[in-house]
């Protein structure tokens, strides 16, 4: 299941009698104490994506996770995603950026000892900066692998032949949507929408 925590989930007014308002707790952040331990207990992974600012409460803190790991037998938090990768911020834990050669490091709560890697026993915690730069790297090697094997036959095909005596390997054939100008037969379909967009 995924939950999604908005500001109200995570802090409540310091005094009993005033009630959470977003304007206010924007303005007035000293006014308002963290309360998110409450749902560490049924969280098995975080993804912290808030802006935070050293005047804002945090919301997993090293106190919390220490509590949580001696009062839980067996903790269900595994791993936390801290896309906003304040140092010490919001995630506490956090305390320094990770790469895409060296992704995770672990805290252990009880210790509060920092280790590189995936240890189940404490909490792994990616925090890579740049997280979305590395989605089109991982694009262009997935694709180059699947379509290096039909390179050869790309390069070596007589593109001065008709599409229908083009000898190219079947999946590249069937992705041809536009030859020498023309919509191949299977796209031909096309042109009406072409025709609607120039009439």
């Amino acid at each position: 299941y995924k939950v999604i925590f908005k500001e109200e989930h995570l802090v409540e007014p310091i005094h009993s009698s005033h009630s959470f308002d977003l304007q206010d707790y924007y303005q007035h952040p000293q006014k308002y104490r963290a309360c998110f331990n409450h749902y560490l207990p049924y969280l098995s992974m975080i993804v912290n994506c808030v802006y935070w600012s050293p005047k804002y409460p945090r919301f997993v803190t090293k106190e919390n996770l220490a509590s949580h790991w001696e009062t839980e037998k067996e903790p269900r938090l595994q791993a936390i995603i801290d896309i906003s990768c304040d140092i010490a911020g919001a995630v506490e834990i956090t305390y320094r950026v990770t790469t895409p050669d060296n992704p995770v490091y672990t805290y252990h709560p009880l210790t509060r000892k920092y280790q590189d890697g995936f240890y189940p026993e404490g909490v792994s915690l990616l925090a890579i900066d740049n997280l979305p730069a590395e989605i089109p790297l991982e694009s262009s090697v997935f694709f180059s692998l699947v379509l290096k094997p039909f390179i050869s036959a790309l390069a070596q095909a007589d593109y001065s032949v008709p599409f229908n005596k083009l000898a190219l390997p079947a999946p590249l054939k069937r992705a041809v949507i536009l030859y020498r100008g023309e919509f191949t037969p299977d796209y031909k379909y096309m042109k009406k929408f072409i025709r609607n967009i120039t009439s």
